[in-house]
C-alpha cells in the first residue's frame, strides 16, 4: 500500500498551508469516513464534531504549542474545510474516550549498543487507504516524521535528533479542558532531547488517559499520563513494552491488550535491533499486531513505525501484519 507522503516547513501557519493543499482532497475523504465510521455506531458524527471541537481543550493546546494550532487551522483553510471538521479529525483519541476504542503495542529497546523503538498503531478500519507520513520541518531546524492520516498532526513519529515517540491509549481519567493527544505526541517531538520531550509531557495537563513511550541515544522514559496524574512506569533494562492497560493504576484492561504485552515478553529475547522490532510488528502470528476480526471487528494494525535512535534513521510501514514493508524515510 503506497503512503502519502507530505512534506512541509517553516512556521506552523506556513506548514499548515502547505500540508492542507496537499492533503485537501483526503482530507475530504476522512471526513467523510470519519462520520460514517461513528453513524453506523450509532453516534450522532456532527453533534460528536462540534462537542469535540468546544472542549477547554482548545484553549489549554494554544496556551502550550500555538504553533500547532497554527498549523492545523491553516490546514482547514488551505483544504477550504470547515475548521470544526479538521478540528474532529484531529481528535480521534478525545473521539474514544467519549464512545470506546482503543489498541497499538509499543516496544522500545534499550541494549548495549543498540537503542531502538516503534510500534504498530491500531486504529478503525475507516482510516485504511489514508496512511500518510509528515515529514516537517520547524523554524528552529528540527525535523520531524509522523505517522499519520489527513487531519491528524501525528500519531507516531521521530525528529532528526533522534527522539522517538510512541503512544497507547489508556481508558483512565478524563478532563477535556487537557491537551488532545495529538498536540502532546507532536508537541513532543519538536523537543530537542527525550528528556524535553518528557519533561513537557509531564508539565502538560492531559485530556484523556495515555501511555507515552520516549526514548533517544540517551534516554528511555514511560509514563502513564491522565487529567489526574501522569505516572513514571518502570522500564526494562533492555527491552521496554506498553499496549493499552496502566500498570501504575488498578486496571482491568481488555483481553487483547494483556495477549499482546505477553507476546511482547515471549520475544524480549529475539529484540535487539530496529530490524528485529520491524520483524516482529510484521508478523502477524506474532500475537502484537490487532488484525480485523481479533479482539475487536472494526479494529485494523493501520501503520508501523520503527526509528533507530543511534544512526537517527526512522522506517514506516502502511501495513503492518499484511505483508507490507518498511521503508525508510528520509528527514527533511
Amino acid at each position: 500500500m503506497a503512503l502519502n507522503l507530505v512534506t512541509a516547513s517553516g512556521s506552523g501557519a506556513e506548514r499548515g498551508a502547505q500540508i492542507g493543499e496537499q492533503l485537501s482532497g483526503l482530507l475530504e475523504t476522512a471526513w467523510n469516513r470519519w462520520v460514517l465510521h461513528f453513524s453506523k455506531n450509532e453516534v450522532d458524527a456532527e453533534e460528536l464534531a462540534q462537542r469535540l471541537t468546544e472542549v477547554g481543550g482548545w484553549e489549554t493546546a494554544e496556551r502550550y504549542c500555538p504553533d500547532l494550532v497554527a498549523e492545523l487551522e491553516a490546514m482547514a483553510e488551505a483544504a477550504n474545510m470547515p475548521w470544526y471538521q479538521v478540528a474532529a479529525l484531529s481528535m480521534l483519541d478525545e473521539s474514544w474516550a467519549l464512545t470506546g476504542g482503543m489498541g497499538c503495542t509499543a516496544v522500545a529497546i534499550t541494549r548495549d549498543g543498540s537503542r531502538a523503538a516503534g510500534q504498530n498503531m491500531d486504529l478503525p478500519d475507516w482510516t485504511n487507504g489514508l496512511q500518510t507520513v509528515l515529514r516537517v520541518k520547524d523554524e528552529s531546524g528540527l525535523g520531524v516524521i509522523a505517522a499519520t492520516y489527513p487531519g491528524s498532526l501525528a500519531t507516531m513519529g521521530m525528529n532528526s535528533n533522534g527522539v522517538i515517540v510512541v503512544v497507547n491509549a489508556l481508558d483512565l481519567a478524563i478532563n477535556m479542558t487537557g491537551m488532545p493527544v495529538d498536540f502532546v505526541t507532536r508537541g513532543a517531538l519538536h523537543q530537542p532531547t527525550a528528556a524535553d520531550a518528557i519533561s513537557y509531557i509531564r508539565e502538560i495537563p492531559h485530556a484523556v488517559g495515555q501511555n507515552y513511550t520516549v526514548l533517544d541515544s540517551k534516554d528511555l522514559f514511560m509514563v502513564e499520563a491522565a487529567a489526574d496524574k501522569v505516572l513514571d512506569v518502570p522500564t526494562h533494562p533492555e527491552v521496554s513494552g506498553h499496549t493499552n492497560h496502566a500498570f501504575t493504576r488498578e486496571y482491568s484492561g481488555s483481553e487483547g491488550s494483556y495477549a499482546r504485552m505477553a507476546a511482547v515478553e515471549v520475544n524480549r529475547k529475539s529484540l535487539n535491533t530496529a530490524e528485529d522490532i520491524k520483524n516482529l510488528l510484521l508478523d502477524k502470528d506474532s500475537g502484537v499486531c490487532i488484525t480485523l476480526g481479533r479482539w475487536r471487528e472494526d479494529m485494523y494494525s493501520f501503520m508501523g513505525l520503527v526509528g533507530d535512535a543511534g544512526t537517527k534513521q526512522a522506517w514506516v510501514n502502511s501495513a503492518p501484519a499484511y505483508d507490507g514493508a518498511f521503508e525508510e524515510v528520509s528527514f527533511i
